[in-house]
């Protein structure tokens, strides 16, 4: 039997599990339907990782889809391999990026930086390490958009949300986070009330 771990759920959240539980007429538990939706939830957010329908390959967050070729550049030329499928194919063999910077120069090296990328239908090639920041940039861009639209204001008197994700819906207006009342500035009394540099 695996082991349970208790989570807080916004009150509305909860309401509308328990609403669904008793129109459904399910046999199971509230917390067995919970579990299911989490895990539901989690699949869909791994399969748009990865664009319905296009094959290709995963490398962390970066996805090249097939017909993408990379390149890593030496003073004895230049190495290529290609994605084809789901598989990146170098010298006929299936690799990892990591295995196809070793296969090219001989020794480990951090693939981000070695491999240029290629995407299917352009001209130009870009760093792999460019490509990342990119993705990670979208993923930020997403993550916000979503998180303006799913705010939920909390109760009077409740501790808001941390301050590095917080942003607040008032009046309809968007509002950048605020420091809590007891995170006061530093007072500069423990500071030098001057600097003096002696000859």
């Amino acid at each position: 039997m695996s082991s349970r771990l208790s989570l807080s759920l916004p009150l509305p959240t909860l309401r509308a599990l328990l609403d669904y539980h008793a129109d459904c007429e399910c046999a199971c538990d509230p917390a067995d339907l919970a579990d299911q939706a989490i895990r539901e939830w989690l699949q869909r957010q791994h399969d748009l990782q990865r664009p319905a329908g296009r094959r290709g390959y995963l490398w962390k967050t970066v996805f090249l889809p097939d017909g993408t070729r990379l390149r890593i550049s030496t003073h004895a030329g230049a190495h290529h391999a290609e994605i084809v499928g789901n598989e990146l194919v170098c010298n006929a063999m299936s690799m990892s990026p990591n295995q196809f910077v070793k296969a090219s120069l001989g020794r480990v090296r951090n693939a981000w930086e070695a491999i240029y990328v290629q995407m299917p239908g352009e001209r130009q090639w870009k760093n792999a390490t460019r490509l990342r920041y990119e993705a990670a940039a979208q993923a930020r861009r997403l993550q916000q958009r979503d998180a303006a639209t799913s705010i939920v204001a909390a109760p009077p008197g409740f501790p808001s949300q941390p301050r590095q994700a917080a942003l607040v819906l008032q009046d309809g207006k968007l509002l950048l986070p605020q420091l809590r009342p007891d995170c006061e500035e530093r007072r500069r009394t423990y500071r030098r009330a001057e600097d003096l540099l002696l000859d």
